[in-house]
């Protein structure tokens, strides 16, 4: 089982390592973007870190503002150069550099080993309970962020070809037809990609769509393999995990989890690492 992780990051560089380092693995491949916004030393300390790793490749940067086209190009480009250079994989994971892993990589291949064939990836049909006003507006208005601010234009927009809307979250595993499906769809259909640079947060309906549209629907599970906590569902992000949460962590049965930070609490990785993973805090791969 043969895996390729396509990751954003735009911060904390270490715990960008750490993630690459735990994921490594035979016959694993890491696509990583560094956000365009990052501070110089962010990116610098990533090059350094994985300079010595022949399969890590670091995409081409540009900026990627909350809301905006940006992640879902990030994703577009890593998704482009696995095909391009015909990297071998059966999956493709997407995560972002504050994700971690929750089981071993031996559990992650078995696991993905027995649903070959399956993708996984939150989904629902829109209108939908879980957004506001069906969550129709961020399709049908025009949005635009500039410095900072966000318009929404109540001009009537319509899902090109006729598709009708999926959301979801931003996160899946997609297995490698699903991502060639997806490379195959953006690459000849531009009029839908231009239509969601002006989606609101159009990562959680971009590969949701194109592929609940499509002929591989009914092999997507919809399922993230992810443990993410909403304590505060007002707030604009998930909530940072610490080593209270480890108890649930380790009930979850999720492959991953999100987010975690250096700054808040470094000691839950650390435990992850033991307990979960079985294993020390080796960063003999990372260089520095």
């Amino acid at each position: 089982m043969r895996l390729a992780y396509i990751i954003s990051a735009y911060k904390q560089p270490e715990l960008l390592l750490r993630l690459v380092q735990r994921l490594d693995d035979e016959g694993t491949t890491f696509m990583v973007h560094v956000d365009r916004h990052a501070e110089p030393s962010v990116f610098e300390r990533v090059l350094d870190g994985c300079g010595g790793m022949p399969n890590v490749h670091l995409l081409a940067r540009h900026r990627c503002r909350w809301g905006d086209f940006g992640h879902v190009r990030a994703t577009l480009k890593g998704i482009a150069v696995l095909l391009e250079r015909d990297v071998p994989f059966d999956h493709a994971i997407l995560l972002t550099g504050q994700d971690y892993p929750i089981t071993t990589n031996e559990r992650i291949r078995g696991f993905l080993a027995r649903h070959r064939g399956r993708s996984f990836m939150a989904h629902f049909p829109l209108p939908t309970t879980e957004w506001t006003d069906g969550g129709l507006p961020r399709i049908e208005r025009w949005h635009v962020r500039v410095r900072g601010r966000h318009l929404a234009v109540p001009a009537r927009r319509r899902m090109p070809g006729g598709l009708r809307a999926f959301g979801g979250s931003s996160y899946w595993c997609l297995t490698r037809e699903a991502v060639e499906y997806v490379h195959g769809f953006t690459t000849g259909t531009p009029r839908f990609v231009d239509f969601f640079r002006h989606v609101d947060v159009p990562d959680e309906l971009f590969f949701q769509t194109i592929l609940m549209n499509s002929p591989l629907a009914g092999t997507v599970v919809g399922d993230d393999l992810r443990y993410i906590d909403w304590k505060d569902p007002d707030a604009g992000s998930p909530s940072v995990l610490g080593v209270d949460d480890l108890p649930a962590l380790a009930a979850s049965g999720k492959l991953f989890a999100r987010k975690f930070d250096l700054e808040i609490d470094a000691e839950v990785l650390d435990q992850i690492d033991r307990e979960l993973l079985g294993r020390g805090r080796d960063r003999a791969r990372i260089h520095g």
